[in-house]
């Protein structure tokens, strides 16, 4: 019996082995990029994508279950007006003010008082804001900027109107305004993020030599405006009623909008990109979303 024994544990010994050696493969067979996102974005590849333009919020300073709400992409509407919170920046029919995010939040992002932006259904997209309080405002979240290559890959498969805006379910790309986020229930990309397509355009993380001329993509890429070369400056395609506050300066770094806005049609869409705004620009059609 004993010799069976002895026997018989070698066999387990190399059963077990091979049990754990195969347990292994399959762990490190697993995508790297395996992550579960939280219920305000979409996944796309390894990173998680804002479902909606941000709409920034300022907070009751010691409420942190909402805070904490907010940090874990779980905050909500309800929860935002149950807390007191105050919705900044929402984009206004007239031109900016430079102010909408009061004096502890100033356009330089030097901020005293913290705002944070919040990816939710149903309201004003957040607009009259500059890449460095875009940036801050995402950064207080937990989260950051989109990259350009981010962006572009969470906007693919956008349904592009041009200028046939049905005003009703398309993407905002021909209209008088801009749309509450997520209103627009045909604007959606394949991965399900929203509005990335017109509405407002977007802030993108990067800095590039300051942009000064412009040209169309080809009819296959949706003449959507390009704007990355060199030749004599343009103003930015605002749209109508657009207050730019910030004179551009080519001497300055250049930042990057992406997606186009609410009402210049055929030059919006998801390969719409422009470069010839300095990250200091306020405009009431630019806005930004946020990643992880």
């Amino acid at each position: 019996m004993r010799a069976m024994h002895a026997a018989q544990d070698p066999s387990r010994r190399a059963a077990l082995v091979s049990l754990v050696m195969l347990l292994l493969q399959v762990a490190l067979a697993r995508p790297v990029d395996a992550r579960r996102c939280a219920p305000d974005a979409v996944q796309v590849g390894p990173v998680c994508i804002d479902k909606y333009e941000a709409s920034v919020w300022s907070v009751p300073p010691g409420d942190d279950q909402l805070l904490a709400k907010i940090h874990r992409g779980r905050a909500t509407v309800s929860h935002l007006a149950a807390g007191g919170a105050v919705q900044m920046g929402a984009i206004p029919i007239d031109g900016c003010t430079g102010i909408e995010y009061g004096p502890t939040f100033p356009p330089s992002g030097n901020w005293t008082a913290p705002v944070f932006a919040v990816s939710v259904a149903g309201v004003p997209p957040s607009t009259c804001v500059t890449w460095f309080q875009a940036e801050q405002a995402c950064r207080l979240a937990g989260k950051r900027l989109l990259t350009n290559q981010e962006w572009q890959a969470a906007a693919s498969g956008t349904p592009d109107p041009g200028a046939n805006d049905d005003h009703g379910a398309t993407c905002v790309t021909n209209s008088d305004f801009a749309a509450l986020t997520g209103a627009r229930n045909a604007c959606v990309s394949a991965w399900g993020a929203h509005d990335m397509a017109g509405n407002v355009w977007e802030w993108v993380a990067e800095w590039i030599n300051a942009a000064t001329d412009c040209t169309n993509w080809d009819s296959a890429h949706g003449g959507d405006i390009s704007c990355m070369g060199v030749a004599p400056p343009v103003p930015p395609p605002a749209g109508s009623g657009a207050n730019e506050l910030v004179s551009f300066d080519r001497n300055l770094p250049g930042a990057i909008i992406r997606g186009g806005n609410y009402a210049t049609g055929d030059r919006n869409g998801i390969f719409a990109v422009y470069g010839a705004v300095n990250p200091s620009n306020i405009s009431r059609s630019t806005g930004f979303r946020c990643a992880n």
